[in-house]
């Protein structure tokens, strides 16, 4: 039910592939949230936009995920929004905390997914890349894990690396997206 989507580096087409599972699972009725986990390089303001009452553009929202982890809300349903599609909501990162993967492996980590795993069908979560800590901590709390690769910056070696260091902290690796191809 939960799925972390990360990639080596930022810029390796992560958001997209959780975006595009995300849609895929819209499309079967699916009731889905999808998790800004990457406290750097948020996307999911940009891409799913708050809107007022009026229809203007929101900049921030109140809350998002750091705001919970660091205690600053107690109730998830204040992080929680919806997207403006139908069936899917969206927690967005929230401001950047100052210790990301500590706050993504605490106890309050768990409970945000558990409360989520209860009231969606899927939990997508859009990860910050394993060149930090901050995915690995978050790979050993979902049930699986998709790691995306360039194709024109990745390096076999580093990929095999990335993939032995999932499989060391027993994250299970659920499949990997291979982006950048180039046809011939």
């Amino acid at each position: 039910k939960t799925l972390l989507v990360t990639s080596p580096d930022a810029g390796d087409g992560k958001t997209t592939v959780a975006t595009n599972l995300t849609s895929t699972m819209l499309a079967e009725n699916k009731k889905v949230v999808l998790i800004d986990a990457n406290f750097r390089r948020p996307a999911t303001g940009h891409l799913f936009p708050r809107t007022g009452e009026t229809g203007a553009r929101i900049e921030h929202a109140d809350f998002g995920l750091s705001n919970y982890l660091m205690g600053q809300c107690s109730d998830v349903e204040q992080i929680i929004r919806p997207s403006g599609l139908p069936g899917l909501d969206i927690i967005d990162s929230g401001p950047l905390p100052s210790s990301p993967a500590e706050l993504l492996g605490s106890p309050l980590m768990d409970k945000l997914l558990e409360y989520c795993k209860n009231k969606y069908d899927h939990v997508i979560i859009d990860g910050p890349p394993l060149l930090v800590s901050d995915a690995k901590t978050l790979a050993a709390h979902c049930d699986g894990t998709v790691v995306v690769f360039n194709a024109t910056s990745t390096h076999r070696g580093e990929a095999l690396r990335i993939l032995r260091e999932l499989q060391s902290i027993q994250a299970n690796t659920v499949g990997a997206v291979l982006m950048g191809v180039k046809s011939h």
